[in-house]
């Protein structure tokens, strides 16, 4: 896999093509899975064969110890599982489902990153996370999207603020404030780009950050975030929620590497996900 081709590995390892593709046989024998894939006049490594491939380089094993390694794999057993997460879903629904699913197992290593959705489905496709939590629409091609919950953009400000008795807010009723925005690499953004581009005037002032660090500045009185209930609770802070107009869906979806094998506790992990935020007020 380092080498990038049968031809650069045999001359890496001074032996013939014929040898290298011997040697591949025997592993594949050996690990009773299949590691690489003809497509065209290339091998291309299997999902199966990267993973085999990341424990080989971070516990150099031996042969025997190989052979357990790729029993491990098959059972999901002290496989590194990379997750990645938005903010708003770490706490408490991302943290409280690996508490409950993982608890006391020792057998399960964890890797947790939070990172942007953007570069969450990037590193999805390119299957360095079994598992990434996202808010925006699945893309097309990926099947392997479930969607966790939906809800409506809100503006979310103090109790004492002067919009916290209305039934709606617009980007109109914003012009004079301080307005909370999430990063530009967010669905909601674009979305709330498009709806203030309608109005003759801007708000007089803005603050682009996450949608969880829109809550606390907001709950702080430094203007009216617009987030979602998740973020809110996420968040953990006292704020009026006023609906959002025109009416703005917020989604949340569990995104798999295409073709990647099913993982029991993967699978339970997106189901208590999903049963909490269902949950949600």
């Amino acid at each position: 896999m380092m080498a990038g081709g049968i031809t650069a590995a045999a001359e890496a390892m001074n032996i013939t093509q014929p040898a290298v593709s011997r040697l591949i046989r025997d592993l594949e024998d050996i690990v009773q899975m299949t590691l690489f894939e003809r497509v065209g006049a290339k091998l291309v490594p299997t999902a199966e064969a990267t993973q085999f491939y990341r424990e080989v380089e971070r516990l150099y094993l031996g042969l025997d110890q190989l052979a357990r390694a790729a029993d491990d794999i098959r059972l999901h057993k002290n496989t590194v599982l990379r997750i990645g997460s938005v903010t708003s879903l770490v706490r408490p629904y991302l943290h409280d489902a690996i508490l409950e699913t993982v608890g006391e197992r020792l057998d399960i290593p964890l890797v947790i990153d939070v990172e942007n959705s953007r570069h969450i489905w990037d590193m999805v496709e390119q299957n360095q996370y079994d598992l990434g939590l996202v808010f925006g629409s699945p893309r097309m091609s990926d099947k392997n999207a479930v969607l966790l919950h939906s809800s409506n953009a809100v503006a979310a400000m103090t109790a004492e603020h002067r919009l916290a008795s209305r039934p709606t807010v617009s980007p109109g009723d914003l012009i004079d404030e301080r307005v909370l925005l999430p990063g530009r690499n967010s669905p909601l953004r674009l979305a709330l780009d498009r709806a203030f581009s309608k109005e003759e005037h801007q708000p007089i002032s803005t603050m682009e950050t996450s949608m969880l660090n829109c809550c606390h500045f907001a709950a702080a009185g430094m203007g009216v975030g617009i987030v979602d209930q998740t973020s809110l609770r996420s968040a953990g802070v006292e704020l009026m929620a006023i609906p959002f107009a025109p009416k703005i869906e917020v989604s949340y979806y569990a995104i798999r590497p295409v073709g990647a094998q099913r993982i029991a506790v993967l699978d339970e992990l997106i189901e208590r996900i999903r049963a909490m935020m269902s949950a949600q007020r």
